[in-house]
């Protein structure tokens, strides 16, 4: 074999740059959401705890929303650092990624877990006449309601927004982003070269 051969069709995707980029982002995007999960467990069962709220006839938990919550931050905090290192391998300021980071995070989550889930349970409910709890699909026994698929279709959007965010506006690399103070000491130095 020849050292000038090109590297074949897997090979050649496994060493390109963007889809390392995508393939890490989806990678550490499944372990965050097992670390939200995992999170939200231990401490569902570590306290029992019941803060219960009455809103209106409803009862409800706000424990279960503080769980809810503190898992939210411990899987940011873990997709920030595993995004930071091992997806877009940036090396700028920390304080000001991170609450980027979040900014943007917060964005996705109301916008499209809160707000597009809504919308899209509303719709299919009284629009399409499909209540939330029936079965559309059973997988070894396991019954997958309509509500899921709708958590399906969102979490889709939440992924590219949040990569979309991650890519142009947090994890910014000088190459990548804006290059003006480059620019700017690589003048300068071709002034000092010209003059001497």
């Amino acid at each position: 074999m020849s050292t000038n051969e090109q590297p074949s069709g897997l090979k050649k995707l496994m060493q390109n740059k963007k889809f390392q980029e995508i393939f890490w982002y989806f990678v550490f995007g499944v372990l965050t959401t097992v670390v939200n999960l995992i999170t939200f467990f231990v401490l569902k069962k570590a306290f029992h705890c019941e803060w219960p709220v009455k809103i209106g006839s409803w009862d409800f938990n706000l424990f279960i929303t503080f769980i809810n919550a503190v898992a939210w931050v411990v899987a940011v905090v873990f997709a920030y650092v595993t995004n930071k290192l091992y997806v877009f391998h940036t090396k700028g300021n920390i304080l000001k990624e991170f609450i980027a980071f979040v900014i943007a995070r917060l964005f996705t989550f109301f916008a499209f877990e809160l707000g597009l889930f809504s919308l899209a349970v509303m719709v299919m409910e009284n629009a399409m006449g499909l209540p939330q709890d029936d079965v559309f699909l059973n997988i070894f026994g396991f019954g997958i309601t309509y509500l899921f698929v709708v958590k399906l279709f969102v979490a889709f959007f939440v992924v590219v927004a949040n990569y979309i965010f991650s890519k142009i506006f947090i994890f910014k690399n000088p190459k990548d982003g804006d290059t003006s103070s480059e620019k700017a000491l690589s003048a300068e130095a071709e002034e000092e070269s010209s003059q001497s």
